[in-house]
């Protein structure tokens, strides 16, 4: 019982040192908020180019929000999040345990896995001992691959990426590392709309400057080079150090003229090179097989993660995998590709659903007059009136 005790007590501890040291890393903090600031300039700028690309009035307000007109119609968005799935779905799906339970469920082929708490490294050393590389995971309460560490090979290693991954939830997910492409395909109201492959970060050599010097270069291009290349920086973390022991390299390891170093295995912090359109190439069966999950789940905008040897083989175990299912998909992904001549206008399709379907969106564009006491009236500038006195104005747009 004391034993017990002291354990649950060492497992409380590392989430809050973790946080601690994050609250700590005052350069880190800075480097977030800048890489937020990029991000909100990105979607501005974005959604004023869709909206007027649909023909659609767009208004910023000082809330947070964008609020894109369409006729009478209303819809808000907030970066990459639109008005589509409730947020008990979106907190259903952002659990990976959960969606793996349900996926399972439904006989999708998923990466071998285990689902453990941090209290109990047993069950997940035992999964290292019979898979020899493993990656780790928090079970909810991230994105865009915080928390995540691959290349695990060593009982240290695993401990580390553990306690890593508890500062954002006290459950965790081990997974079978499986080789293949990263790919995300697109689906919209059970209808496959675009596919993405996204490759590693890397760097390019240029004879003089070191790993680390390049990855400090290559953040600087991020913040400074216009037009934005990628929207978080590129950190060396777990996940790097263990890839780069992994093929034999260091952080002072000083690359040849146009050498490309891959610096980690995690996909999420590539620049728009490491994504590519692939949407003519993937194969009909993996379209189905993951429309059939999707509509399954009743989610109506989903990116689909799979890990895949070949694109455009059979949806089948030893070819494509299933990595997670994400109901809040980054659409800067989409846009900002190697390829451009052959992306396809996913938020275009995304706005023009919801205006057309009337979902997701608020009728907010009439005055409805009968809702005016009867001893009140508009004036013709737009004003409440009673007695011949104005008290407020009413937007052309119906909205106060």
């Amino acid at each position: 019982m004391h034993q017990l005790s002291i354990q649950s007590l060492k497992d409380g501890i590392w989430p809050l040192w973790y946080r601690f040291r994050f609250f700590a890393d005052l350069p880190g903090i800075l480097r977030i908020l800048a890489y937020r600031k990029l991000r909100s300039k990105f979607y501005k700028e974005f959604w004023a180019e869709i909206a007027t690309n649909i023909g659609a009035e767009i208004h910023f307000d000082g809330f947070g929000f964008t609020r894109i007109n369409s006729n009478d119609l209303t819809t808000f968005v907030k970066q990459y999040q639109v008005m589509l799935d409730s947020p008990i779905m979106l907190d259903v799906m952002g659990n990976k345990g959960l969606t793996y339970q349900m996926l399972t469920g439904l006989g999708a082929p998923i990466v071998p896995h285990q689902i453990f708490p941090i209290s109990d490294m047993a069950e997940a050393e035992s999964f290292l001992a019979k898979h020899n590389r493993v990656v780790i995971k928090p079970s909810s309460g991230t994105g865009g691959g915080r928390g995540v560490t691959t290349g695990i090979s060593s009982t240290n290693q695993l401990k580390s990426a553990a306690r890593l991954a508890a500062r954002f939830d006290k459950n965790l997910i081990i997974e079978k590392q499986v080789e293949g492409g990263s790919y995300r395909l697109l689906f919209l109201n059970g209808q496959f709309i675009d596919a993405i492959r996204r490759d590693p970060p890397v760097v390019v050599g240029d004879g003089l400057l070191t790993i680390k010097q390049l990855v400090k270069l290559e953040n600087k291009h991020r913040m400074d080079v216009m037009p934005i290349r990628a929207l978080s920086p590129l950190v060396i973390d777990k996940d790097a150090h263990n890839w780069l022991a992994e093929i034999g390299l260091s952080l002072s390891y000083v690359p040849n003229m146009g050498e490309v170093v891959q610096i980690k295995r995690a996909v999420n912090e590539n620049n728009y090179n490491g994504n590519v359109n692939v949407t003519r190439q993937v194969n009909q069966d993996v379209i189905s097989g993951c429309s059939y999950l999707v509509e399954k789940v009743g989610a109506k905008f989903v990116g689909v993660d799979l890990i895949c040897k070949d694109i455009s083989g059979p949806f089948i175990s030893n070819n494509c995998l299933i990595g997670e299912i994400n109901t809040t998909p980054g659409l800067h992904h989409h846009y900002l590709i190697a390829n451009p001549e052959q992306g396809n206008p996913v938020a275009e399709t995304l706005l023009e659903y919801m205006f057309s379907k009337k979902v997701g969106v608020m009728e907010l564009g009439r005055r409805n007059t009968s809702l005016v006491p009867p001893d009140m009236y508009f004036d013709e500038e737009g004003y409440y009136c009673q007695d011949d006195i104005r008290t407020q104005k009413v937007p052309a747009d119906g909205v106060s």
